[in-house]
């Protein structure tokens, strides 16, 4: 061999050194850029993933996809075996015409019941098929986020809307004013305040202690500077109106505090009392005058007069004579005597339980009474308790005829009137 040929020889080798030396560190790059890839990969917060096949068999997933659960390990399973029945079937037909036709796929919110969870998750995932150089379709890699929060917090967005709506429609065809304030100034008010109080959208901003007469702003003002006392604090105040009028109104005010438990607004309650006062004040009315009916009945159930005969009347007495009923017979016996020009007037005691000196005095000055208008009084059925009490005050029954029975002193009222008339 020449040195020509060595020379060449040399020169091919140290040609093949360098294109040697440049695979190299192409193969080093390309596998630094895979392992880069690999671990940008296994490093994703979301849930990513490959498989391969047409029965989706699992060759990578990432820490997020196993923290989805760990219970799972599918590498090297296919997808159909990888979850529990019937999940990853259902998995399954949703990916195959993904493998078959390489459409994307989006399953958004999909809920997942984890084999000893509690709860449902939610997860949103993205499948895209993977293509080799022919276009040929031998996998599909998949991208899942997990929504479970940002689904709770729609839901809780939902709740809070749905009560707010219900809050103003309560608020806003409530018959009382409901009124919302920030350092004591009006924010909100319903269409009831509006009417209550006379005014327009000019009253939001309008302190709410304005509205209320000098005397109730203390008390008010009180109540709302107990931010630390719970529940409602209620009290009866003179609120007024746009045009100077007033009005009794209940106020009741509470604290209205946000999630961290501080003060955020204060609410008010406001009733217009003027109809109940007034209905109130009705029934009082209606309530004397029924009791005064009902002791005008009384009376007269208790001292009834009867005519008997011509100018004769006979009052039975019943029960216990105080002082208040021995007026009542009084009062009555002369009004009897009056409109029935009685000539003659018995007062039965059969039916008297007691009486004291001070009753039998009283009886005693009835009867006298009675013959000042001209007319005959006639004591019967004297017990001996109303004798023992007559005897005790020394009683002069001169002018008054007693009998022992009602019917006694009926005969001897009857026979009287018959020997005046013979006389005439």
């Amino acid at each position: 061999m020449t040195s020509v040929d060595v020379d060449t020889l040399m020169a091919e080798l140290a040609h093949l050194r360098e294109e040697n030396a440049a695979l190299t560190r192409e193969r080093d790059e390309l596998r630094r850029e895979r392992d880069e890839l690999r671990k940008a990969i296994l490093g994703i917060p979301a849930a990513v993933g490959l498989m391969i096949g047409p029965d989706h068999v699992f060759k990578i997933v990432n820490d997020a996809w196993r923290g989805l659960n760990p219970s799972l390990e599918p590498i090297g399973k296919p997808l159909i075996d990888a979850f529990p029945a019937p999940l990853g079937a259902r998995i399954a037909a949703m990916l195959d015409p993904v493998f078959a036709t390489g459409e994307p796929l989006i399953a958004a919110n999909v809920p997942f019941t984890w084999p000893g969870a509690e709860e449902t998750s939610f997860i949103t995932f993205h499948y895209s098929a993977l293509r080799q150089d022919s276009g040929e379709i031998f996998g599909i890699v998949f991208h899942g986020l997990d929504v479970t929060a940002q689904m709770r917090a729609q839901r809780e967005v939902q709740s809070l809307n749905s009560r707010l709506r219900t809050f103003l429609a309560l608020a806003e065809n409530a018959p009382d004013s409901i009124v919302v304030t920030e350092r004591g100034q009006i924010t909100y008010a319903n269409p009831a305040f509006f009417r209550m109080y006379g005014y327009g959208a000019e009253v939001v901003g309008t302190p709410l202690l304005d509205l209320v007469e000098a005397e109730g702003r203390a008390l008010l003002d009180a109540h709302l500077q107990e931010g630390a006392s719970p529940g409602a604090a209620r009290a009866i105040v003179t609120c007024r109106r746009h045009d100077g009028s007033t009005f009794p109104g209940e106020v009741s005010t509470f604290r209205i505090r946000d999630e961290g438990g501080q003060i955020d607004a204060e609410g008010a309650i406001v009733r217009d009392l003027t109809e109940q006062r007034r209905a109130e004040q009705e029934r009082q009315r209606l309530q004397e005058d029924l009791i005064a009916a009902q002791q005008r009945a009384i009376r007269e159930l208790s001292t009834p007069l009867i005519p008997l005969a011509e100018r004769l009347v006979v009052m039975p007495l019943v029960g216990t004579i105080d002082s208040v009923r021995s007026e009542q017979i009084l009062e009555t016996l002369l009004q009897g005597i009056t409109a029935h020009k009685a000539a003659v007037a018995i007062l039965d005691t059969t039916g008297v339980r007691s009486m004291d000196e001070q009753v039998a005095s009283s009886l005693l000055r009835t009867a006298g009474a009675a013959r000042l208008l001209g007319t005959e009084v006639i004591l019967t059925g004297i017990s001996p308790e109303v004798a023992r009490a007559l005897v005790e005050i020394g009683a002069d029954l001169s002018g008054v005829a007693t009998r022992g029975t009602l019917e006694a002193g009926v005969a001897y009222a009857l026979g009287r009137r018959r020997r005046a008339r013979g006389r005439r």
